[in-house]
């Protein structure tokens, strides 16, 4: 279907320019985007690349005009990609004896003997329909838009007659002949530059001078476009009258317009040579031939379309790009800019596959690099070039010192638009409305990016009584097979369920959800995963050992994936952690990874989730932490059976449509009586979120509380330790002072004669196995406990807290227990 030819033209080729080698060869079939020719034969003068079909394909009266096309257009494509590597492309052999060269013959072209073979070859072979589609892909990725301009001049109303047999000129020669190239320029609002030497120079329209194109140079009747900036005319093609006025007017159909030229008397045509043919063919089938259906103007290969000969010019160009057309896709988070392809779009990765382990993620930071090499293959890129007398445009790359220029100042784009978040099911706007409708939502700052294949039924605007009650059934019917502990537990978990559509309305931060259970095989993880599957997310087997690690697993998340929902497997031993303390409290995660001197900022509306048996929360975590404890009640949990749904995580997957349009469901109904809330009960972060959540599991008559006093954690696993220490000084001093230094000498380290107060196992954290270890005893520990002490002045823990009194005489502070009855806060 192709044959880019070497440059050195072999005899008898009157082509210039054209592929210097068989690699360059190779590389325009590349650059066209249609499938690896099944094999590669050098005819001695030439390369034909050859598409073979995997079975025949009848050519008929229906499908001819089709199959005309696919070649015609074949080529023109396999043309576009030789221009956009600087080449010609040698389309002018018609001849069978030539377009056919047999491998095994010999080309004995002007008396030379040169033999014609297969150079390489792949098994495989394409269905006519897949050549179809390659080739609508190829020619998508290169047809511009039609020009808004494209009005024909008009033509004479009558022809002067000229007494000429029929055929002997073609309507597209008699219009040449006709007409002058001033008066076809100047019709089209071209206008003359200056004459030199027979040659006339002409200036575009829309443009005030200069030298736009030219006719007659070297003697020839042809039309020579220089610029890029008029088309349909392509920068650097020479046109005939006849394909000036194709190119400008018919798509480059020639064809097309030869029959309308035709139609105004141009040329002498023949008798039409089709009524013999249609005469037999309707006679072979014994009936009427049918009409074939009218052929589409064959779609334009575009011209170069962005210059980037001047890179300054190139970044103002970018600047208002950015966010918009082709680069749709690029947005600005916070003070980056990011990269989410659309479905369809090249780049894009379908959403969450079986074994994905980090949610659908679509989000992808943007580097100069990246934002260059997406813009080079978006657009044609070209930079002009001296060749010869004249400048030619040819194909470059986008310049990096440009897009960084753009990345650099994001706030200075002004068509990037902001992105909160990605969301792939539907959200609640602040103001009540239901996000349903992909695309960018310019009141959240949400990209809503289905999912393939989630088809959410439509929510009713205000359910009804009995929607709702169904919609809880079928949430019910869901978690049924979990013996939580209590009904506050099961709400813990129902409004977790609920949160990821409530982060547009009710925004983040969200506390730490912790789902425990005394044993292993209760059903820990399958219930965190139930809310992964239905509202997407990310899942990881451990919690990492050290904080540094955490922060960069935290980092990775929230900058990458979009899954709402996080779930830490398996967590054991005693949490504490301040960096996932600090997550819990702010709405933006600042982080700046090992060997960066710069920060990475990141959205956090997500849901962190953690699973354990008998789970050890410590720190500043248990104030934020919501809790749903199971307890099956049983030994070995693993082995139940005779559960409702067998294979829940199948029954899940299945209806995450119909269990979304559940939740949705229920959110809607609370919003549409009003949003009704239950009395406030603390002014903390949480606080709304918290009253949210209750009011909606009260509008839905779910029983339980959303945090219930019941589910919290009383005291960390820290905290326990701290009041054991805090009772038994209380014990020993009661409302008198003391200093670290006298505490520890106070110290009974368990011996059968008693030596002091206070028991060494009282002692918080470690300090009791330092005391018993160190060579000064408990004396030894005491810089260790005066931070223990400094640190959590005022903290209460049990009933009793910790105050500095003063000072001795030597600078040492002096310590008082205080208890909630006398005075403390």
């Amino acid at each position: 279907m192709g044959r880019p030819r070497p440059g050195r033209a072999g005899p008898g080729h009157a082509e210039e320019n054209l592929p210097p080698d068989e690699a360059a060869g190779r590389a325009v079939i590349a650059a066209t985007g249609l499938p690896t020719p099944t094999i590669w034969v050098h005819s001695g003068g030439g390369l034909y690349p050859i598409w073979l079909l995997d079975q025949p394909h009848q050519i008929t009266a229906e499908n001819l005009d089709a199959a005309k096309r696919l070649a015609k257009d074949w080529q023109r494509v396999i043309e576009h990609a030789a221009a956009s590597l600087g080449w010609r492309y040698g389309r002018g052999v018609g001849d069978l004896a030539r377009v056919l060269r047999i491998p095994g013959t010999v080309n004995r072209k002007e008396g030379l003997a040169r033999p014609c073979r297969i150079i390489s070859a792949q098994n495989v072979r394409y269905s006519y329909a897949q050549l179809v589609d390659a080739l609508d892909a190829a020619v998508a990725r290169i047809a511009p838009a039609p020009s808004p301009n494209n009005v024909r001049p008009s033509d004479p109303a009558t022809l002067p007659a000229v007494d000429r047999p029929a055929g002997a000129i073609s309507p597209l020669d008699d219009y040449a002949e006709r007409n002058s190239w001033a008066d076809i320029l100047t019709s089209d609002g071209w206008r003359e530059h200056y004459k030199q030497d027979d040659v006339t120079y002409w200036t575009r329209p829309g443009k005030a001078t200069g030298t736009s194109a030219s006719t007659n140079a070297m003697g020839t009747d042809r039309l020579h476009v220089f610029t890029t900036a008029a088309a349909p005319l392509e920068g650097g093609e020479s046109y005939s009258k006849g394909g000036w006025l194709a190119a400008r007017f018919f798509g480059g159909d020639h064809s097309a317009a030869a029959r309308d030229l035709a139609a105004k008397g141009y040329g002498t045509p023949l008798p039409d040579p089709g009524a013999e043919h249609r005469q037999a063919l309707t006679d072979i089938l014994g009936g009427p031939v049918p009409d074939p259906p009218p052929a589409a103007a064959p779609s334009r290969v575009c011209s170069a379309e962005i210059d980037v000969s001047n890179s300054a010019i190139a970044a103002d160009w970018l600047r208002d790009e950015a966010g918009r057309g082709k680069l749709s896709g690029l947005f600005r988070r916070l003070d980056t800019v990011v990269h989410t392809p659309l479905e369809g779009e090249d780049g894009y990765v379908p959403l969450g596959g079986e074994n994905d382990q980090d949610g659908p993620a679509q989000v992808r930071p943007v580097t100069d690099s990246t934002l260059a090499s997406r813009i080079t293959y978006t657009y044609g890129i070209f930079r002009w070039k001296k060749v010869g007398e004249s400048d030619e445009p040819m194909p470059a790359l986008f310049p990096r010192s440009a897009a960084r220029t753009a990345l650099d100042v994001p706030d200075m784009l002004p068509n990037l638009r902001p992105l909160r978040g990605v969301v792939h099911s539907p959200v609640f706007r602040p103001n009540g409305t239901l996000l349903e409708e992909p695309g960018y939502d310019a009141a959240t700052g949400l990209l809503h990016l289905p999912e393939p294949g989630l088809e959410i039924p439509r929510v009713a605007a205000e359910p009804t009584a009995a929607e709702v009650a169904d919609a809880v059934k079928l949430v019910d019917e869901m978690v049924a097979g979990f013996p939580f502990v209590s009904d506050h537990f099961k709400a813990n978990y129902l409004g977790y369920l609920l949160t990821p559509l409530l982060r547009a309305m009710c925004p983040p931060p969200y506390k730490l959800h912790a789902i425990e259970a005394h044993q292993p095989g209760s059903g820990k993880t399958l219930l965190a995963n139930l809310a992964r599957w239905i509202h997407g997310g990310v899942f990881r087997a451990e919690m990492p050992d050290d904080d540094t690690e955490l922060r960069k697993q935290i980092t990775s998340i929230l900058s990458v994936t979009t899954g709402p929902v996080i779930v830490v497997d398996n967590v054991s031993g005693a949490l504490k952690s301040s960096t996932l303390a600090g997550l819990l409290t702010s709405d933006q995660w600042d982080d700046r990874p090992l060997g960066s001197t710069g920060w990475t900022r990141a959205s956090n509306d997500r849901l962190w989730t953690i699973t354990g048996n008998n789970l050890s929360i410590g720190g500043d975590l248990p104030r934020r932490t919501i809790r749903t404890a199971i307890d099956p009640g049983r030994p070995n949990p693993e082995l139940r059976t005779g559960f409702a749904i067998s294979d829940l995580e199948s029954w899940v997957k299945e209806r995450r449509g119909e269990l979304l349009h559940a939740l949705l469901t229920i959110v809607r109904s609370w919003v549409a009586a009003g949003r009704p809330m239950r009395a406030e009960k603390s002014s903390d972060g949480y606080a709304r979120w918290v009253r949210t959540v209750n009011g909606i599991l009260a509008h839905a008559a779910i029983g339980g509380e959303f945090d219930h006093a019941s589910t919290q954690i009383e005291v960390g696993s820290d905290d326990d330790e701290w009041g054991v220490f805090l009772n038994a000084v209380h014990t020993a001093y009661q409302d008198e002072t003391w200093t670290a230094k006298g505490l520890l000498a106070d110290i009974d380290m368990g011996g059968l004669t008693p030596t002091g107060r206070i028991p060494i196992d009282a002692l918080p954290g470690d300090l009791a196995d330092k005391a018993a270890w160190h060579p000064n005893g408990p004396a030894g520990v005491s810089k260790s406990l005066g931070k223990w002490l400094s640190n959590r002045t005022g903290r209460w823990a049990g009933g009793f807290a910790v105050r500095q009194a003063g000072e001795t005489r030597d600078k040492a502070k002096t310590w008082q227990i205080v208890t909630s009855g006398t005075g403390g806060d």
